[in-house]
């Protein structure tokens, strides 16, 4: 068995999502790595197996998952610690869960993961209410993808005459490097097209406060993410003036994002503020080596324990 310098075994934290995967090691040293995202495509725990094969578990002996795309499978954490020789228990949880965590430790409330995709989570007397996170065909109002595929589509409805103008077409063009008329293709063509088409939302976030076009997406993104957000509190049972309400991820590091979801947040939902997070995702799937047995998160987490090979 692998230990560190305590003698009380090595822990691995993985965040993956779509946006990237983000590994924390925990034993003789404590390090962070950071590689690509889970892609859509394929099976999310098939995709984190091979990497976790790739690196030999990093030697971990106690592994804990947050996971984009997660259905509550009971053979997942099976499967992961099958992929890690020195694991003797492995815990999975969706994405959602885990930044709960990070973002609200154990407070009630309604936290917001706004990468690549979207997805929305209260938790109060009623339990757990996950809101969206339908993935880019059915959902995910207000993502990276959302807003980039808004931009990308005000740009060729600008092209075609049928919009405005909008600086966004110079960014498009800067971006992608394609004629305007073989945008479509390009994209179509790339296998990573959600990922490419979200990578875009920085160019229409930048220019929210000076180009009308990125605002008004801009401000239909927050007015979809608030519209998520009451659905979470109303379906876990939280008074939304009184609960912890915060967001994470990539989109709202843009300031011109999080001050309009604030401003919206308050006009929806009356007496509600906008909390800064507690912590990282990264946090929150560390907090799920200890997460105690009577948490309303627990019921959330697929565990698999037995003897390391």
């Amino acid at each position: 068995m692998s230990t560190d310098q305590g003698g009380r075994g090595i822990r691995v934290s993985i965040d993956a999502g779509q946006s990237s995967i983000r590994v924390r090691v925990d034993g003789v040293d404590r390090f962070e790595l950071s590689f690509p995202g889970i892609r859509t495509d394929s099976s999310p725990i098939a995709q984190l197996a091979r990497l976790l094969a790739a690196h030999d578990g990093w030697g971990a002996t106690a592994l804990a998952v947050g996971l984009t795309g997660y259905d509550g499978s009971a053979d997942a954490a099976s499967a992961l610690r099958a992929a890690v020789p020195t694991a003797c228990v492995a815990l999975v949880a969706h994405d959602s869960v885990s930044g709960y965590l990070g973002a609200n430790g154990r407070a009630e409330g309604v936290v917001a993961a706004v990468g690549t995709g979207v997805v929305v989570l209260g938790a109060g007397p009623r339990g757990i209410a996950r809101v969206d996170g339908w993935g880019s065909l059915l959902g995910d109002a207000g993502s990276a993808y959302w807003i980039g595929r808004a931009g990308l589509e005000a740009v060729m409805r600008a092209f075609d005459g049928r919009g405005s103008a909008t600086s966004l077409t110079t960014a498009v063009r800067a971006t992608f490097g394609v004629p305007l008329d073989r945008l479509y293709l390009e994209i179509q063509a790339d296998p990573d097209r959600v990922a490419r088409i979200a990578s875009f939302a920085p160019a229409v976030t930048a220019r929210a406060d000076d180009d009308p076009v990125s605002s008004a997406i801009v401000d239909r993104a927050a007015g979809e993410l608030v519209e998520s957000i009451a659905a979470a509190a109303r379906n876990a049972g939280i008074d939304p003036a009184r609960s912890r309400i915060s967001g994470t991820g990539q989109v709202l590091a843009a300031p011109a994002v999080a001050r309009r979801l604030a401003d919206a947040l308050a006009g929806g939902l009356p007496g509600a503020t906008l909390a800064d997070p507690l912590g990282r995702p990264i946090d929150g799937v560390e907090l799920l080596h200890d997460l105690d047995a009577g948490h309303p998160l627990a019921g959330s987490v697929t565990s698999s324990a037995g003897q390391a090979d």
